[in-house]
Parts: structure tokens; sequence; C-alpha cells
């Protein structure tokens, strides 16, 4: 009932949830082992009481890339001529799961993004970023990935790397 709901009054929502089952999917396709995180605020309150503020776990822990916390996002794509196409992040998100990391897991934190249209996510658009990455850009840096109007990041798809690429990365940097 609630998925039905979601479709006709909270697309947003739904294209959210569907974005997570194609993450899976593609995920096992791919032969990455993720595990859902419990998102009940009873689970959450025990790290936030370990961070003593609030913080963000992420949808899944990837078990076979050294437990990099994976959120998955659905997003509308916009396009600028100065930075290209990007997405939009709340920036109390990223702050969360900067947080999450630096105070309680020193785990890896990616951004999953799938393009949204409506209430349909569109499968072959799968883009990564590592929160790490992200932060130490100098655009970041420098706050000119921030949009004051909307209190958002904006992540351009310069920083970001296809499918599992990431994955790829981070797997390959710990093994060292």
């Amino acid at each position: 009932m609630k998925r039905l709901f979601d479709a006709v009054f909270r697309p947003h929502y739904y294209a959210g949830t569907r974005a997570e089952e194609i993450f899976v999917q593609q995920a096992d396709a791919a032969r990455w082992i993720m595990e859902r995180i419990s998102q009940e605020k009873e689970k959450i309150g025990i790290y936030e009481d370990v961070a003593g503020r609030s913080v963000k776990r992420g949808d899944f822990i990837c078990r076979n890339c050294h437990n990099a916390e994976i959120e998955v996002k659905c997003k509308t794509k916009y396009s600028s001529k100065d930075i290209g196409d990007y997405y939009m992040i709340e920036y109390s998100q990223i702050k969360r799961h900067e947080r999450m990391k630096d105070e309680v897991t020193n785990a890896s934190v990616v951004f999953a993004f799938y393009e949204r249209k409506g209430r349909s996510v569109l499968m072959d658009t799968l883009r990564m970023v590592d929160l790490n990455f992200l932060l130490g850009s100098r655009d970041y840096k420098n706050g000119k990935l921030y949009d004051k109007r909307t209190k958002c990041i904006k992540i351009p798809f310069r920083y970001t790397r296809e499918r599992f690429e990431v994955l790829d990365i981070l797997f390959k940097k710990r093994k060292r």
C-alpha cells in the first residue's frame, strides 16, 4: 500500500525505493556484496549517541569493498555552462555522512546516483562519487559547489564515475 501511495503522491520517494532495488540487482550482477543498513530511528540513535550529534547511515554496506557505506540517490539531472551536468544533494546530508565516517565508522562513504524522470528511474545512469574525493576537491573547498538558495551541494558529473568504477578504485586503493 505504501508503494502505491508513494507512486501516486510522492514520486520522488517511489523513485528512490525503486533505485535501491535496481542498485542491488546491478551490484549483485557486478559481484559486489551489498548488505542493507537499518534506517530505524532506534538503530541510528546508537550512532548519534557515540558521535554526540546527528549522523547519517548509508543505505548499504559493501562487504567486499572494505565495508564502504553506499547512499543510493535518485535525482533530477541539471546542467549549467560553468559545471556541465550535475546532481544536487542536501548539504546537511553531506555533513551528517561525514560525521558518521569521521566520528564512528571510519568507513568510506560513496554516493550512488541514478537519474530520475518523474517516478521513473533511468536504469543505465548509475554514477558514483566517493565522499572523501568530493570533500577534497578544490571546487568544494572553495565553496563553488554550494548553492545558497537550495542549501545543496552540486555534484558535477566530472567528479563521478560510471557504474561501479568508484568501488573498483576503493577496493584497489585499500588493498595496497
